[in-house]
C-alpha cells in the first residue's frame, strides 16, 4: 500500500511527464509552422528585419533572438505552470514569481549569447562550404559542449546560486579523503544555495581540470547524515574515475556530427523543392531555413533520446556499484536513496515506458535493489 507521500510523487510524476510531452509537442509545433509552406512564416519574419540591415551577420543576429523570443512567449504559460505553480502546489518550491521572473530572464539572456556566435559560425560554413559545412559545425559543437562543462561551474553556475567553500571540517575531510583515494584532485568543496529556489536536495562534481569541484547543496548539507552525503559523492565521484565525462563528451559528438550530416541531407532536398514565388529556390545558407535546421535536430535528437537515455543508466548504474563499494556502506545509500525520493518528490518506480523515455538515471526502486543485493556480496 502506498503512503501519502508516495502517492503525491506519482501525481507529482504525472502531471510532470504530462507537461514533459506538451512541451514537446508546442515546440515541434513552432518549428513546423515556422517551415511549412516554403518556410513562409520564416521568410516573412526574415524580410520583416531586413528592412533594419541586409548584412547576412547582422540580420542572423537580430533573427535568432526574434526567433527565441516568440517561441518563449508562446511557451511561458507552459514554463509558468511547469516551473513554478506545478512546484508550489506540492510544496517544492521557495521562489516568488520576481525571483522566477529573473532566473529564467537570465537563463533566456545566456542562451542568446551562447547561440548567436554558435549560430553566426554555422551559417558560416554553410555560405563557405556548403558541401561539408556539418563537419564543422560537429566540431563547434563539441568545442561548445567542452567549454561548457570546463567553465559552467566558475561562469553560469555563480549567476544563479551562491557558493561558499562548506565549512564542516569533518564532512569535507571525509570527502577529501574519498576523492584522493580515487586518485581524483579537485578545486574545492562548495555549498550552494540551492535552498533559495527549492526545497530539492542535489550534489554534483562538476568542471574539468583546474575548474573540477564538489558542490553540495544547502537542501542536501541540512538534511543528509555525513554517511549519507559520503555516499552521494562516491556516485559522483565514480563518473570521474570511470572517465564518463569524456565518454558521454565522446557520444555527444558522434551525435552532433550524425544531427549535422541529417540536416545537410534534408536541406539540401527539401530546399531545393521548396521555392520562393519568384521560382527561386531558397539558397541553403538562407536564415529563413533555421526552423527547419532545428526541426530536423529536434526529431533526431528526440528519436536518439531513448537510447541515450539507456546509456546513462547504464553509466549511473556503475557510479551507484561503485558508490557502495567505496564507502561499504550500503545501508547509507538505501536510507539516503529513501530520503532523496521523499525530499524531491521523486516516482520511486515509474512505468516502464516513462522510465525508457525520460530516465537518465535508474529509478530509485531499482537503485535501491541494487545496493540491496551489491550488499549482500
Amino acid at each position: 500500500m502506498q503512503t501519502k507521500i508516495e502517492q503525491s510523487a506519482k501525481r507529482y510524476a504525472k502531471q510532470k511527464y504530462l507537461l514533459a510531452a506538451i512541451n514537446i509537442a508546442v515546440g515541434l509545433a513552432f518549428l513546423v509552422f515556422m517551415s511549412a509552406s516554403g518556410g513562409f512564416a520564416s521568410m516573412y519574419l526574415k524580410n520583416l528585419l531586413s528592412l533594419l540591415t541586409t548584412n547576412e551577420c547582422l540580420l542572423i543576429a537580430l533573427y535568432l533572438p526574434a526567433f527565441i523570443i516568440i517561441y518563449e512567449i508562446i511557451a511561458m504559460p507552459l514554463s509558468f505552470y511547469g516551473g513554478f505553480v506545478l512546484e508550489h502546489r506540492f510544496n517544492l518550491s521557495n521562489q516568488t514569481v520576481v525571483s522566477w521572473l529573473k532566473n529564467e530572464g537570465k537563463t533566456l539572456l545566456i542562451s542568446l549569447i551562447i547561440s548567436i556566435p554558435i549560430v553566426e559560425a554555422i551559417y558560416f560554413f554553410l555560405r563557405n562550404y556548403p558541401n561539408i559545412w556539418w563537419i564543422f559545425a560537429g566540431a563547434v559543437w563539441l568545442f561548445l559542449t567542452v567549454v561548457m562543462t570546463k567553465f559552467m561551474p566558475i561562469l553560469i553556475l555563480p549567476l544563479f546560486y551562491k557558493s561558499i567553500p562548506i565549512e564542516d571540517e569533518e564532512l569535507k575531510d571525509k570527502l577529501l579523503r574519498l576523492a584522493t583515494g580515487a586518485g581524483l584532485n579537485v578545486e574545492g568543496i562548495y555549498r550552494i544555495n540551492l535552498s533559495k529556489d527549492t526545497k530539492k536536495a542535489n550534489a554534483a562534481l562538476t568542471g574539468l581540470g583546474s575548474t573540477r569541484r564538489i558542490l553540495l547543496s544547502d537542501t542536501l548539507l541540512n538534511s543528509f547524515s555525513h554517511e549519507e552525503i559520503e555516499a552521494v559523492f562516491a556516485h559522483e565521484l565514480a563518473h570521474h574515475v570511470y572517465r564518463h565525462v569524456f565518454k558521454m563528451l565522446i557520444v555527444a559528438s558522434i551525435c552532433g556530427f550524425a544531427g549535422f550530416a541529417l540536416c545537410h541531407y534534408v536541406l539540401s532536398i527539401a530546399i531545393q523543392l521548396s521555392l520562393r514565388a519568384e521560382g527561386e529556390a531558397i539558397p541553403i545558407h538562407d536564415i529563413a531555413a533555421f526552423p527547419l535546421l532545428v526541426l530536423v535536430l529536434s526529431a533526431f535528437g528526440f528519436v536518439l533520446l531513448p537510447l541515450q537515455n539507456a546509456y546513462s543508466r547504464w553509466l549511473e548504474k556503475d557510479c551507484d556499484v561503485y558508490s557502495i563499494r567505496k564507502t561499504g556502506n550500503p545501508s547509507a545509500f538505501i536510507s539516503m536513496m529513501n530520503k532523496l525520493a521523499e525530499q524531491n518528490l521523486a516516482d520511486k518506480k515509474p512505468n516502464r515506458l516513462i522510465e525508457i523515455l525520460f530516465y537518465d538515471h535508474p529509478p530509485i526502486s531499482k537503485r535501491i535493489a541494487l545496493a540491496e543485493s551489491t550488499g549482500r556480496k
